[in-house]
Formats: C-alpha cells, structure tokens, sequence
C-alpha cells in the first residue's frame, strides 16, 4: 500500500514501501566511460536547467497551438502514467543518494552506486498490485493493511458508482499543518500516485469496476476467496493483453513492436528480472511530453492541466459528501473512440515541448518553492545526469543504429532553444531523455516514438511480461487467452483495447 507518496514536491514516505527489487542498466557497459556520459561539471549543470526552461508547450485554451497535436489518443498518455505507477517507485524521490538539492551539489553517480543504493519500490511485473495492493486477508485472525480498500465480506474493491457516475471511495482527513490546516479527500486505493490526476483516477476506477464486474459473475459458482482469486488473475491478464497490444502499437514503431513481440527482447536481459534506468529514469518520461494543456472532460466541461492534479485536494470534489462532483465524471469518448475520427482530446506530439503547467508541481495551492523538483522539465534532465544515464547517440550506437544529426537534434526548434543546444553542445551529446523526444518527432513526425524509444519501451514492457511465469503470455493455454485478446466472463467477444475494457467495466463512455 503506497497511502502518502505523491509526485508534487515536499511529498514522500518510503517507510510504505513494500517491494525492494532492483534497478540496473541494459547498457551497463557504457556507464564506465565519460565518453558516453554527459560531461560532468557546473557547466553542465547549467544548461541541464536551461534547456528545461525552454521547453514550455505555450499551448492555451484561447490558441491551443493545434500543430503540436498528434494523432494519439490521450486515453495513451494516462494509461502510460497507469503503467509507470505499477511497475516502478522511488527514481523520483529525493534521498540522501537520489537528491537533486541543492543543484550546484549534483554529482553523477558510478553505475555500480546506483545499482547497490537505488531500489525500485514496486515489483518488475504488470501485475497490477497499484490496485490490488498485497492483497486482502481470508482469515478472521489476520488482518491486512490492503483490507481497507476491500469489503472484506464480499473480497470486493471500494467504489462509488451510480448510473453515468463513478469514483473513488474516499475518506475525509487533515493535511498541512498545525498554523495552516486543510481538508482532503484521500482516495481509498493501494497507491496514493494514482489519484494525483482525475484522468488516472478515473482509470483506476474503471479497473476496480472490470474487477468487480468479474466477481459479480463467478459468485454463483465459486466462493468468495475463489471469485476474488479469479477475478484478479484476468483483470491483470486483460491488463498485459492491452499494455503490449494496443498501448505498444500506439505509442511506438509498429515494426519495432511486433519484432520484440515475436522474437522476445534482444538487448533487455529477462534473465533475472529488473527494472532498466534507461526505462524508468528517460524514455518512459516521454509521456510527459503527451501532456495537454487542457482537457475536455465531458460535454462542456474543460480544464487546465493543473485544475485536474490533486483530486483529492482541489475544487473537484464535493464537501459534502466526500465525492467527485458529477460534472466532473470523465466521458471516455473525449479521450478514446473506435472510429477513423479522433477524440476531441489527442495527445500532444512526442517532441521536446512539456505543457508549461507541469512547470510548477508545488503542492497545490501553495506557492512553487525554489527548487527544480517544481519543474518537470529540469527534473527530469537533472536525474538523468545524477544517476548517469548514457547519451542518447551512445545508445544509439549500441544499438546498431546511426544516430541523429547535429541539425535533426535542433529541428523545430526556436532560436533561444537552439542556441541552448548549440552552446551546451548537447548537440553532440544529448541527454537520452531529451534524445528521445526529438528522435519521435524527427523519425515520425511525434505520433509515435522513434527507434531508440520504442525499442527501449517495448523491450521492457514485453520482457516484464514475457519473464512473468504468471503473466498472460506464458498462459495461453487457458481457455480465456488468445491471440486475439482476453475472454472475460459474460463478454461475447475478447478484450484486447482500453476501449475494450471501459466498455466491459460499464463506464461512462
């Protein structure tokens, strides 16, 4: 159960934590030389937190910038953060080893450091337990820290729900403190991050739904602890199914996709299962860059980026009754829809722009402190330099690959950004996070990644997969697998898309 974690600054309790599993490189090898690595120094530093200053998608509700939009749905950028929240914990958090405080302090760390001190909070699995948490306890003796998300009667998951409405439970308490007290609206689920936004809390919920929906209709038929064993086990395949079917498929390079499905991962070693820093610290941020700056939620309803972070803390909830306002209940068909038509809500190009909101992650309502943790940009540039992250043309080359041309690293961009690139000479050796988003916006124009990305996401994703023994993909002998997608109980076709599963779970769409 992760209760208090949370991405905004000021936020953190690792004591929470469960899992302790390791982080490592897929490409170790190149964390021993400075050649690979970004110069080290103040300099470097420097234009770290330049380069993050320009980086802004100026993107408004009165000129949305319609040009920086791709052809994603946004239902993807949401369910990736879904994906990040189960399957990793603590590259974020500043620790006495992890601290990007102060600045001028930040020194890379040697591989072999980050490995031994560096712990991922979650399990190497996209097992979904960022719902199910550890579990509920079957005993009348023994008592869980997950029972309280569950009905311990009927093994059930929380939730609000009433026709076109659904939300988390939520339980009333005080945050802030003693001279400046505050009331909040703590979503009752196994990890706090995923209600940080209303577009995964929402998610979250239509997860617990698909659950609860499988329960309701193995009852008859099976005990309660069998009903809740069951229902757990195809929620997490149907999951797997549409993170490597449909998720994959939309985000990276089709070909890369189908030859790490069919041929198994070729530089990702599942041998002993871990998390790849390339992964969790780089290109799996590039869904940062898919962010909006604002979202239509239903019919009429649009806000900003930053009206839907903290749910639990901001105008979205009622007082009242401790619930989301029902003007406020996300109408999927704005995000995902299965005609040629996009939703109104794509998400924005796989490109070096972050949606200048996420600018300041300061605890809502209260004032950014002076700290590049506040912007996303920096952040993540600034963690990739702490935890020594190769250059993008040095995992480029280990791929086989030629990498990107001084002229394709500045393509697109400004004056004031290019003369950033130019005079930090992160032309020549780019941050691999940064390489990443320009590689998607060179090689496909930011509607999918580019090869370095996709092949670094879709051989973490498929080799988490394919070395869980549990997983979907080591079990097709079951009747409710297939090629074409997970038979779940009282469905007459297989689930094998996010639209799949909203319509199964029976959410407002």
């Amino acid at each position: 159960m992760i209760s208090n974690l949370s991405h905004f600054v000021g936020e953190r309790n690792d004591n929470e934590i469960l899992y302790d599993t390791p982080f490592g490189y897929m490409f170790e090898y190149l964390c021993g030389c400075n050649h690979y690595l970004l110069p080290r120094g103040p300099q470097t530093l420097h234009y770290l937190q330049e380069l993050g200053k320009v980086m802004a998608d100026m993107g408004t509700e009165a000129d949305e910038l319609t040009d920086q939009n791709s052809k994603i749905p946004s239902i993807y950028t949401y369910l990736g953060q879904f994906i990040d929240h189960d399957i990793t914990a603590r590259t974020d958090r500043n620790s006495d080893f992890n601290s990007l405080e102060p600045v001028e302090g930040i020194k890379p760390r040697k591989a072999a450091e980050v490995v031994e001190n560096l712990r991922n909070g979650r399990r190497p699995q996209l097992d979904l337990d960022s719902v199910f948490g550890e579990g509920p306890s079957f005993l009348p003796s023994y008592t869980a820290e997950a029972d309280r998300i569950y009905n311990n009667t009927s093994l059930k998951l929380y939730l609000n729900e009433s026709p076109g409405y659904i939300d988390l439970r939520r339980d009333e308490a005080q945050a802030g403190t003693t001279e400046n007290p505050k009331v909040v609206y703590r979503a009752r689920i196994a990890d706090a991050r995923n209600d940080e936004n209303l577009v995964v809390s929402q998610m979250h919920a239509a997860f617990i739904k698909t659950f609860n929906k499988i329960s309701d209709i193995l009852e008859p038929t099976h005990t309660n602890e069998e009903a809740y064993c069951e229902a757990r086990k195809l929620t997490r395949w149907a999951y797997q199914y549409i993170v490597i079917n449909d998720y994959l498929k939309n985000v990276c390079n089709k070909g890369v996709v189908a030859d790490v499905i069919c041929n198994g991962p070729f530089f990702y070693n599942t041998s002993i299962p871990f998390m790849p820093l390339e992964f969790s610290v780089a290109a799996f941020r590039f869904g940062h860059a898919m962010i909006r700056p604002f979202y239509t939620l239903n019919t009429g309803n649009v806000k900003t980026i930053m009206k839907l972070l903290g749910p639990s803390m901001g105008d979205l909830i009622n007082p009242a009754n401790a619930s989301l306002k029902p003007e406020n209940v996300i109408h999927w068909s704005n995000f995902v829809t299965d005609t040629p038509v996009l939703p109104v809500n794509v998400s924005r190009k796989i490109d070096p722009f972050i949606a200048k909101g996420l600018f300041d992650l300061s605890p809502v309502g209260e004032p950014a402190p002076p700290s590049p943790l506040a912007n996303l940009a920096q952040r993540n540039l600034l963690r990739g330099y702490l935890l020594g992250m190769p250059t993008g043309q040095a995992i480029a080359k280990a791929m086989r690959i030629d990498p990107m041309r001084h002229e394709e690293l500045v393509d697109g961009l400004n004056d004031e950004q290019k003369c950033v690139m130019y005079d930090s000479g992160f032309s020549a050796r780019t941050p691999l996070w940064y390489y990443i988003l320009q590689e998607g916006k060179v090689q496909s124009g930011g509607d999918s990644l580019g090869y370095v990305g996709s092949m670094l996401v879709s051989e973490t994703l498929v080799g988490l997969v394919k070395g869980d023994f549990n997983s979907y993909m080591n079990n097709m002998h079951h009747e409710a697998v297939s090629t074409d997608g997970i038979t779940l109980p009282g469905a007459t076709t297989p689930v094998k898309t996010m639209l799949d599963l909203l319509k199964y779970a029976e959410v407002p769409i």
